[in-house]
């Protein structure tokens, strides 16, 4: 009897150390797993400014996420903020007006909605008339919410919609160059169909869907025949030239699965291209996209469950346990579809339990820095203790190194993605966390000394996609592709901001997915330029040229 109760307390023991020990690992908000210090000067500073919105999660009827949006609605050069309700909680619009930001969804006629949840959303015109839409996914589908001026007339997308599937990510890009904006919309399991978190099942989950524009912003579905069929759980996807064709080619992130990278052929269809993920099994979820090394090549960051899940945890039921990979994932493209995980090198790989992220240069040094969101709403160690979401520097030699805490944005509440924006027109791009259940967070960057130029563009079938190459006084260049629906289920700034760190402009020049190529001239350092239309600019030309 003695024995037995010895081998209880063992036992009793033992899980509360193993309790113990998955709840530091998921607390351990302090720990930075690479001694990699930066120079204090070039660490920006930020003051929080409120935002009164709180998003209401209601674990029962939605998913764990949430949509947001930077949309500059009346075209004045500052960005308005979309946040999207909870299940029967109304969106918010907010505007940045004297120094606060102020709710204007009733102006800019925001309807209401009940017994659905805003789950993902992205900005583009699609009707052409020079103001940005909204698109806007929920549980019943997808709607377009037409801007004129900044009032929206919103309209439901028809369009086939599986019984099991709710529309989470859009992407947004002319995919087949007809000059109509087309849709990927990533699918994942309803709520209420879910069979587990961690279910590593191939075919689990709904079809993501390719919604080719018919000239009318009716949309047919194309999936099959595009080669982009594939049944699992889906977050995101981005379209994006990566391999410099002018094409846009598509890379998907896979929930319990892989990273996806589709070559586009140009006649219409898809083809998989293998990467350091293929065939192997993560929870991808965010996709940070930027050239971070400026080589000329576009790069990407994807989230996971990091350190913070005990591996015989997270692998659920893999069997093959060596095929699981929950580290961080940060592909450098080497051109050709060729890619390297160099999350090591570049010092993220190690870090926790992470949802959307962004590329940004936030100190204006010419270097594209990382924002990821963290912590889970539906983990219960992250009801005690909170993890503070990364702000990661660049470095001269492409490593990052944590800096939130001396930067003042930690954000520990239950964050789906990072947005930036430059909302007081400074030149130094400001951060929003975008957090469900909990307070949204917005943070003024202080700003400094080093130049930039930012460069916005009319977020057209024609714009979207364009490459940005530019080149400063001492010969650096600085590279950067102009996608929509960066970080998770949202969508970031149409104003490109680069900074040039002390150096002053040489030459800015931007690539086209029809293969136009624009020079840029007599850009001032400093300052925001909106992108002129290539079109216009070319019947131009040819008026001069007649002349």
């Amino acid at each position: 009897m003695k024995f037995i109760k010895y081998a209880i307390l063992t036992i009793l023991l033992m899980v509360l150390f193993m309790m113990l020990m998955v709840a530091f690992r998921f607390g351990t908000d302090g720990n930075n797993p690479y001694n990699n210090p930066i120079d204090q000067s070039l660490i920006p500073t930020f003051s929080e400014i409120p935002i009164d919105f709180k998003q209401q999660f209601n674990a029962t009827e939605s998913l764990p996420v949430t949509a947001s949006t930077l949309i500059d609605i009346n075209n004045d050069g500052v960005d308005e903020l979309f946040l999207g309700g909870g299940y029967n909680q109304q969106d918010e619009l907010f505007s940045f007006q004297n120094g606060r930001f102020q709710s204007i969804a009733k102006a800019a006629n925001i309807v209401s909605k009940n017994n659905l949840t805003t789950q993902g959303a992205v900005s583009a015109d699609f009707d052409n008339n020079g103001f940005s839409d909204l698109i806007i996914s929920r549980e019943d589908g997808i709607s377009i919410y037409y801007n004129t001026n900044g009032k929206f007339s919103p309209q439901k997308i028809a369009y086939p919609l599986a019984d099991d599937a709710s529309p989470l990510g859009l992407a947004v890009g002319d995919v087949n160059k007809d000059g109509h904006l087309d849709i990927f919309v990533s699918n994942y399991i309803r709520k209420k169909q879910m069979q587990g978190q961690n279910n590593f099942t191939k075919d689990y989950g709904p079809v993501s869907q390719l919604l080719i524009n018919n000239g009318d912003n009716t949309f047919k579905d194309v999936t099959q025949k595009s080669g982009l069929y594939y049944k699992h759980n889906t977050f995101m996807g981005v379209f994006v030239d990566i391999d410099n064709d002018t094409w846009l080619d598509l890379i998907v992130a896979h929930d319990t699965g892989e990273v996806r990278t589709y070559k586009n052929k140009g006649d219409g269809t898809f083809v998989m291209m293998p990467n350091p993920t293929t065939n192997k099994y993560g929870y991808p979820m965010g996709i940070a996209v930027g050239d971070y090394n400026n080589d000329g090549w576009v790069d990407f960051m994807f989230s996971n469950t990091g350190t913070t899940v005990p591996h015989f945890m997270a692998s659920g039921n893999i069997e093959d346990k060596s095929l699981f990979n929950s580290d961080w994932i940060f592909f450098e493209n080497k051109g050709n579809f060729t890619f390297e995980d160099v999350a090591e090198k570049v010092k993220v790989k190690d870090y926790e339990f992470s949802w959307g992220a962004a590329m940004a240069d936030m100190n204006n040094d010419g270097l594209q820095d990382l924002m990821v969101a963290e912590n889970y709403v539906a983990l219960p160690p992250h009801k005690l203790f909170k993890l503070p979401c990364r702000f990661l520097l660049q470095k001269d030699n492409h490593t990052f190194s944590p800096t939130g805490a001396e930067s003042g944005v930690v954000n520990k509440n239950y964050a789906i993605t990072p947005l930036t924006s430059d909302f007081n027109q400074d030149g130094y791009q400001d951060l929003v966390w975008v957090n469900i259940d909990s307070p949204v967070k917005a943070f003024l960057n202080k700003g400094g000394s080093n130049n930039y130029i930012q460069l916005t563009f009319p977020e057209n079938a024609q714009n979207i996609g364009a490459k940005v190459k530019v080149v400063t006084s001492s010969g650096k260049m600085i590279t950067e592709d102009y996608v929509i629906g960066e970080g998770l289920v949202s969508d970031q700034s149409a104003t490109i901001a680069i900074g040039l760190g002390k150096d002053k402009l040489k030459s800015v020049q931007i690539t086209y997915t029809n293969g136009v190529v624009q020079d840029l001239a007599d850009i001032k350092v400093n300052t925001r330029t909106v992108v002129p239309n290539i079109v216009q600019q070319q019947e131009e030309n040819t008026v001069e040229e007649n002349d």
